[in-house]
This record gives C-alpha cells, structure tokens and sequence, in this order.
C-alpha cells in the first residue's frame, strides 16, 4: 500500500495545475468557506478538505477549557467518518481505506504575536498614531490566530467509474459551514464549482 505521504504527493501533482487558482481562494481563511478536492483514479479516490477551524469547532485557539476539548474530540470522531459526511452512489462500492485528520494550530502550538515595546515621547505622537499602531496590531495576531482543519482520506472503490455525484451531508454535521469549493479530477476530466447549505448535492460530469 502507498504511504500516505506518496499519495499526499501524488495528489498535488495531479491537481496543481487544475487547482491553483482555486487554492489562492481557498488561503484567504474566510469563514464558513472551505476546499475540497478530489481525485478518482483506478480503484480508488483520494480526498484532502480544508476548512477554516472555526467551521468546525467553533475557535481557532488550542483548546483552554474543558468544553472546547470535547468539542475537538467529537469533532474529530465526526471528521473520521467520510461515509456520513460525503454521500456516493452504492455503484462506487467505495470503503474508506485511510483517514488523516489535523487541526492545525487549533491542536496544539498558538503562535503569539507582539511584544513591549518601548515607551516614546507622547509629544512625538498624536492620538491617532496611536491607535492605528493598536489595531496594526490587533489585526496581526487576529491574522497569525488563523487555524484550519485539514482531513485526507482515501477510499477503495470497487467501480470508481460510478462516482457521479456526492451528497454533502458535511454541513448537517457543522453548522458553521456555509459553503465549499469543490474541484474533482478524474480520467475524464475536472469538475469544479461549489456546495453551500442550500445546494448539498455536486454533480461530477
């Protein structure tokens, strides 16, 4: 079997000429919005999802309470089911192979930003200096306070053929998803376009 890391790889380089313009979308960290791509090949289907933290969790902090780490482990429990979030024909025959599921900064490390600084002379700045320093940088560790949740599964499809459509009960299971952008390579082509609360179902053509 491919190590995970080789069909990480693979995935990439298939779909980055497809994809770019479409991954600069998906890096501004909007949220509610997030990316999903797929790749059919012979007898399976590799997906790899990124969505912003909040989407999912509700922050984008390491968990510092008790109620945020129960969040993150049913959130990760749901995340380890492809088969309910993701509806595929029963003709696909698809069983889910390998799950991988991180949550970025929101698991672990937060990186902080700021530091003191030193005092100045008053009279060499105005009040408003002042305050457009503060929300500089406000706006900077909002920024760096950023965290996305990535999922990557592969699937074995006994006919891969028959994936041509999929149903994303995703959003039934995080509330704070509004909508994803949804690109698919197979032999026959690319299918690209969105998903949102209102429109659940992608059409693979």
């Amino acid at each position: 079997m491919k190590s995970a890391l080789y069909t990480a790889l693979a995935f990439t380089v298939l779909a980055s000429p497809a994809l770019a313009e479409d991954k600069r979308h998906a890096d501004a960290h909007e949220h509610g919005h997030g990316m999903f791509q797929m790749v059919i090949e012979d007898d399976h289907a590799v997906i790899e999802m990124t969505v912003p933290a909040f989407d999912i969790v509700g922050f984008e902090h390491a968990p510092s309470t008790a109620a945020q780490r129960v969040a993150m482990a049913e959130a990760a429990g749901t995340l380890s089911r492809p088969d309910v979030l993701f509806a595929m024909p029963d003709d696909a025959g698809c069983a889910v192979g390998q799950v991988e599921i991180g949550f970025g900064a929101t698991g672990g490390h937060r990186h902080e930003h700021g530091e003191d600084h030193d005092d100045h002379d008053e009279g060499k700045h105005d009040e408003h200096d002042h305050d457009a320093h503060d929300d500089h940088d406000d706006h900077e560790k909002e920024e760096e306070n950023h965290s996305e949740v990535t999922a990557f599964y592969r699937l074995a499809c006994d006919n891969p053929g028959a994936l041509n459509r999929i149903g994303f009960t995703f959003f039934e299971a995080f509330p704070n998803a509004e909508e994803l952008e949804v690109v698919i390579l197979s032999a026959t082509g690319q299918s690209a376009g969105e998903v949102d609360r209102k429109e659940t179902v992608f059409e693979i053509e």
